[in-house]
């Protein structure tokens, strides 16, 4: 993009130096023109002979030199080289009053003709040419000083001698077109000023109008994002909740039904059998009915839903001692905030764990610990019971049963989702860890809507 826009600001920057220089060059000339007056006055009122020792002069000569000069200036403009036509206009009228001054002396005014092309390098070229020009001027009035006083410049007079008598007027003019030279081109410079001040202020305007533009568009962005992340998050619990009914819930009616139904047929030809089907039933109703009530607290933990784990934890544990088996929980590590579906996560995870342990394990105590490593957090069940058999540490054959849903392979689901593993092993009773990376597990910017509650079930 930048190679492309190049053209372009060079293009722009030529422009500007020709527009200047084509303001600029009638007021330079306005000393030759006050001069030219003066000649043209004092022609009109007082004839003036030349010296008997000159013949005439055609004054057509210089006028045609002037023209063809300025024309060839106003030519290299017209082609782009407007810098050119700067650097050579101010060269040849410094050379010229270089010429004069040293005709005159130090104490000649031809000299104060350097003023104009040290005004006029500031506007066309660059202030390091005007500071340039100054200081060739500041020698040579210097190197005039220092020759007059050493005889070796010898000054002639300013005006001829026919010219004498109309040197206060010849003086007044050119002093006149002086004044009014600079007066120009400093006009000519603040209007430069001012107009990229202007310009400056209306690029800055224009730029905050753009920030405030673009803050604007990035606030109604986020807002549509945050909104779009509520709506996914009520999506994802919808889903979370439809597969609790599913996959408890539904699957414990569904065994409800079908002991019932053996049970019906089974009173006319069984009926010993028909008593085994309706205990079966029962059973499977008062689980249905425990996994409804466990759904229900888990959607209103409320000190999870304050972010507080290991005070969520630290209830459960103590909910799930009972008079056969202690329950301890503990926390290791430098603490460090979690994303709320992480410990959502890991809350349903010791749960089902605790619920295992009190069904299945015989177990008179387990421990819950938390532990908050540099690069991931762990979790632990640990009891002392009786372990899980071959079929529950097989993660190929942990797979629903007709009485307890997923179980140990809903919590494999839950840790996984977070790119974490679960590990299950026996060491003097059942070990349940789980271990989610940092990268992972770690909040990084508040989170909105719902927060992820995967699904819960027993394992038998």
């Amino acid at each position: 993009m930048a190679d492309v826009n190049k053209p372009i600001q060079i293009q722009s920057e030529t422009q500007r130096r020709g527009e200047a220089f084509l303001r600029a060059l009638p007021i330079m000339l306005i000393p030759l023109f006050v001069g030219i007056a003066m000649v043209l006055l004092l022609r009109l009122f007082t004839p003036l002979s030349p010296p008997a020792n000159e013949g005439p002069r055609n004054p057509l000569v210089p006028i045609f030199v002037i023209a063809v000069f300025f024309i060839a200036l106003i030519a290299l403009v017209r082609f782009g080289r407007p810098s050119l036509s700067s650097v050579i206009f101010i060269g040849v009228w410094t050379l010229l009053t270089t010429l004069f001054g040293l005709e005159s002396g130090v104490n000649g005014f031809w000299v104060a003709l350097l003023i104009v092309p040290i005004c006029a390098a500031g506007l066309l070229i660059d202030g390091v040419a005007s500071i340039a020009l100054a200081a060739l001027a500041t020698l040579l009035i210097l190197a005039l000083g220092i020759l007059e006083m050493q005889g070796i410049l010898l000054p002639r007079e300013t005006f001829p001698t026919f010219l004498q008598a109309y040197a206060p007027l010849l003086t007044t003019g050119f002093w006149i077109g002086i004044f009014w030279t600079v007066a120009a081109l400093t006009y000519l410079l603040s209007n430069g000023m001012q107009r990229a001040l202007g310009s400056s202020r209306t690029q800055a305007e224009q730029l905050r109008e753009l920030a405030a533009s673009l803050d604007a568009r990035v606030q109604k962005q986020t807002s549509e994002l945050l909104e779009q992340s509520r709506e996914a998050a009520v999506m994802e619990e919808r889903a979370r909740v439809a597969r609790d009914i599913h996959d408890t819930l539904a699957q414990g009616l569904t065994g409800i039904v079908v002991q019932l139904s053996a049970a019906q047929r089974a009173l006319d030809v069984a009926p010993n059998d028909a008593r085994q089907h309706m205990q079966l039933a029962q059973e499977m109703a008062r689980e249905a009915l425990a996994e409804a009530r466990r759904s229900i607290w888990n959607l209103r933990a409320a000190n999870l839903e304050r972010g507080e784990l290991r005070d969520a934890l630290a209830g459960l544990a103590t909910r799930a001692a009972n008079e056969t088996t202690r329950v301890n929980f503990a926390t290791r590590g430098a603490e460090w905030e979690l994303r709320a579906e992480v410990e959502s996560a890991l809350l349903r995870v010791t749960q089902e764990a605790l619920v295992n342990v009190s069904k299945h394990a015989n177990a008179t105590q387990a421990e819950v610990l938390l532990e908050y490593l540099p690069d991931a957090i762990r979790l632990q069940i640990h009891d002392n019971g009786i372990g899980l058999d071959d079929d529950a540490l097989n993660d190929a054959t942990a797979v629903k049963n007709p009485t307890s849903g997923f179980g140990l392979m809903g919590m494999r689901e839950r840790i996984a989702q977070w790119g974490g593993e679960l590990k299950l092993t026996n060491d003097d009773g059942a070990k349940v860890q789980a271990l989610i990376p940092r990268t992972r597990a770690e909040r990084v910017e508040k989170t909105f809507g719902v927060s992820e509650t995967p699904k819960v079930s027993n394992e038998e």
